[in-house]
């Protein structure tokens, strides 16, 4: 091999480059698709993620969802906690501690104590030289009973509760902070430094046969196809006198050129430095003056037109650009026009999505535009937070902590726990189990040991069971190795030192935990799920070599054979295999699981039905088997149950579970009343399961609202038709037709604004209505009342009437004196 080619040089692309969009290059890493996710039990994604996924970078609080309308695709590596002192602590009263540690660095703890009904909750905030923060909010029920002494009536001491949060000594270099504002300004400011919601996105231009820096900073204009793709972006503007976002642009004498691409997502603003907008100085081939500003820029986009050489980050001479997501353009300008991605970033960035599937191409439309700029918003998060710029914002974050240790931590130590001194706290303990206090909104955490898969390596980590998510947690780093919804957990079992989760289509991760709180994990996976213990069932053959029951596909079990070992051994049907002979069944095809079940004896991993008979399974196995159904018209799944040929089956039904595909008991769906899906990120109730019914009813109605999407899909990006026919009015349509979504989250995400719609008019009328029906009451209370007076006083008017028409009494004859009266 000769020698590399010099830094800035582009290298020469292979003959067989005609499809390859970027080349690899020394500490730069290439995503083209197809990645693996980092975490536990992640794979290689070969299709784009399904609706309402959260990758693992995004899970940032466990307490409660995020506010406002979840965009397409998530928000990664931001710190969606940096509002907690805001919300919680600031302008209220709460106590700051400040100190230096050896170990740790400068550091301010705020604590908080807040009554909840009858409950008491304090939230911490645990700050150091790092950029990772703990926040967190614990019930005084659930403190450990050390912390409580017996002198302090049931209160919570503050020294106690600080050598809980830091151990090893942590506490006793913590003074109590004076009561200066300074104080809860700065850590306000610290907390919320990394909060920008204003990004600036360098574009450059590609054009056929072109690699080299300097060869797209001197394409002078846009070609329609540039244009096209810039039109897809965002929105042209006129600087002078622009009053937004401008990201360093010159709004006043035009010196940065007279028009700019502009666009916002979700909250965020994003101004794009495009290379054809920028001035142009035909004397000076480096184009300084572009250079200027795209060069400084964290995330660039390169746009490849058709004949476009490889992209290579060699051919970059900048210290601040990052990340580069390369999108080339297929039959521009054409009905069929579409865009193909791939990125590379610097070797010290980590990953961040939205992930790229494996060939992959976007149709000329919404769908793109949401994908890159949550990628150029999530790649400049990623940047912000490794390398060289994550070293400079640490820096920078403590300086912050250690001048306030230094000129404001003058208070007193926390006190010890003697009688007569104040605590944060004086109430009653009340006895509650760990894992079925429904209160608890955020997660409760255990130290564990987590493993995948049979024989795999053990990583420590900290487990967090909240009432919406499960997460594994790296205790160093706070690196997410994996996170699954409550209401897509199957169940557990337990293990041998520990328990086993199962959850999504059946995968799991084994815990191994300290001697007696796998009982509590469990309780608590009890309050915020659905799921059930799974049984392990070694089940021998009967006579003539039959297993004694039959599976589909997805492991739902559609027949047992009366009196036979499965039978026996509490098989029923409508229970779900998970794993045979240890090996998850998701990863078996259907030979491999046919030559197990051929074996002299069959270990089976099942997981119970529910209390109706009906088969368990995941929000995210029932969403996507709804879009299925609804795709094929309601025709099969196709394809046989795994089993015995032919058995003496029970007598519920279960010839008509084969006839269907296997699919198992059929289950009940009413027709959709409004064909509108529900929000899927709907919090989970803890404690409370709702119907199988009513979720299936929600999700025949998502199928209902999602066929013209499916149709959409299956045209590979065409215009969606109008399924009301051409005589429908488009009033519920706040767009135009090339602003039609076009996927799936996004059709989603618009019916649920026209959801919101219908139900706030339909508020309306029937708060009309009710406003008129107490009008009608009162107006029938009225009417009764004046014909009660008016029949009170006509029979007034006939006593008078018959007094005045009667005869005077005829007076008696005058009778002698003396006599007796008669």
């Amino acid at each position: 091999m000769g020698d590399p080619p010099e830094f800035g040089t582009p290298p020469h692309p292979p003959p067989d480059a005609e499809d390859v969009l970027v080349l690899s290059c020394p500490r730069f890493i290439c995503e083209v698709g197809g990645e693996k996710e980092e975490g536990l039990g992640t794979s290689p994604r070969n299709d784009p993620p399904g609706l309402g996924y959260i990758p693992n970078a995004a899970v940032a609080v466990l307490e409660e969802p995020p506010p406002g309308e979840r965009p397409p695709h998530a928000i990664e590596h931001c710190d969606g906690g940096a509002g907690f002192y805001r919300k919680y602590f600031y302008g209220k009263e709460h106590l700051n501690f400040l100190g230096e540690d050896e170990r740790w660095g400068p550091m301010a703890v705020s604590v908080r104590r807040e009554e909840r009904g009858l409950r008491v909750l304090h939230r911490v905030i645990v700050r150091t030289g790092q950029l990772r923060a703990l926040r967190a909010s614990v019930l005084e029920e659930a403190l450990p009973p050390h912390v409580r002494p017996p002198g302090s009536r049931g209160g919570v001491p503050p020294r106690r509760l600080l050598e809980l949060l830091l151990p090893g000594g942590g506490a006793q270099v913590l003074r109590l902070a004076d009561p200066s504002p300074t104080v809860p300004d700065t850590l306000l400011k610290v907390d919320e430094q990394g909060v920008c919601l204003q990004r600036k996105v360098g574009v450059l231009y590609c054009r056929g046969g072109q690699s080299s820096e300097e060869e797209m900073y001197n394409n002078e204009s846009a070609e329609p196809p540039f244009q096209e793709f810039l039109a897809l972006l965002g929105t042209r503007v006129r600087l002078r006198g622009f009053r937004h976002y401008r990201a360093q642009l010159d709004t006043k004498t035009d010196s940065t050129g007279t028009h700019s691409l502009y666009t916002t997502y979700h909250g965020y603003e994003v101004m794009f430095h495009v290379s054809t907008m920028l001035p142009f100085t035909p004397t000076n081939p480096q184009q300084l003056l572009r250079k200027r500003h795209i060069g400084n820029d964290i995330v660039t986009i390169i746009f490849q037109e058709p004949g476009a050489l490889p992209f290579s980050p060699r051919a970059i001479r900048s210290h601040f650009q990052h990340v580069f997501i390369v999108v080339r353009v297929h039959q521009p300008c054409t009905p069929h026009t579409s865009y193909s991605v791939a990125v590379t970033r610097s070797d010290d960035t980590p990953p961040f999505g939205p992930p790229i599937a494996v060939g992959q191409r976007f149709p000329r439309g919404p769908q793109l535009r949401h994908f890159l700029l949550a990628k150029a918003i999530n790649g400049e998060n990623a940047a912000s937070r490794g390398g060289r710029l994550g070293a400079m914002a640490a820096r920078t974050r403590h300086q912050y902590l250690r001048e306030l240790a230094r000129s404001h931590a003058n208070g007193p130590p926390p006190a010890a726990p003697t009688r007569g001194l104040p605590v944060l706290g004086v109430r009653r303990r009340v006895g509650v189990t760990v894992g079925g206090d429904a209160v608890v909104g955020g997660a409760l955490v255990w130290g564990a040991k987590a493993w995948v898969g049979q024989g795999g390596e053990e990583t420590a980590c900290l487990l967090g069971v909240a009432a919406e998510r499960v997460v594994l947690v790296t205790p160093q780093e706070g690196r997410v190795l994996l996170s699954a919804a409550c209401r897509d957990v199957l169940g557990w079992a337990y293990v041998e030192g520990g328990v086993e989760i199962f959850y999504g289509a059946g995968e799991s991760v084994g815990l191994r935990l300290p001697h007696g709180e796998a009982e509590q994990v469990v309780a608590r996976l009890q309050a915020v799920t659905r799921g059930c213990e799974v049984l392990e069932l070694s089940l021998p053959r009967g006579a003539g070599g039959r297993l004694g029951f039959r599976i589909a596909r997805d492991g739902v079990v559609t027949s047992v054979q009366r009196f036979s070992f499965a039978e026996v051994g509490g098989l029923r049907r409508g229970a779900r295999v998970l794993r045979v002979a240890h090996s998850p069944l998701p990863n078996l095809t259907p030979q491999t699981l046919r030559a197990l079940l051929r074996g002299p004896k069959a270990v089976l991993t099942i997981l119970p039905p529910d209390r109706d008979g009906r088969p368990r399974r995941s929000f995210s196995e029932l969403y996507a088997r709804s879009l299925e159904q609804g795709q094929a018209g309601g025709r099969g799944s196709g394809g046989g149950d795994i089993g015995d040929s032919s058995s003496d089956s029970d007598s519920d039904g279960s010839e008509a579970a084969e006839q269907r595909g296997g699919e198992g008991p059929r289950v009940p769906s009413a027709p959709p009343e409004d064909g509108v899906p529900p929000d899927p990120t709907l919090r989970h109730s803890p404690g409370k399961a709702p119907p199988e019914d009513e979720e299936w009813d929600s999700i025949s109605r998502v199928a209902a609202a999602c066929s013209g999407v499916l149709e959409a899909l299956a045209r590979e990006g065409q215009q969606l038709r109008d399924p009301l026919g051409p005589t429908a009015t488009p009033a519920l349509s706040p767009s135009g037709a090339e602003d039609e979504p076009r996927t799936l989250s996004e059709k989603v995400s618009q019916l649920e604004v026209m959801l919101k719609q219908l139900r706030g008019e339909l508020q309306e009328e029937q708060e009309a209505k009710a406003r008129l029906r107490a009008e009608l009451r009162t107006l029938r209370r009225s009417n009764r009342r004046l014909q009660r007076e008016h029949e009170d006083a006509a029979a007034r008017l006939r006593r008078v009437t018959q007094l005045l028409h009667e005869d005077p009494p005829a007076s008696p004859p005058d009778t002698p004196p003396g006599t007796p009266p008669p």
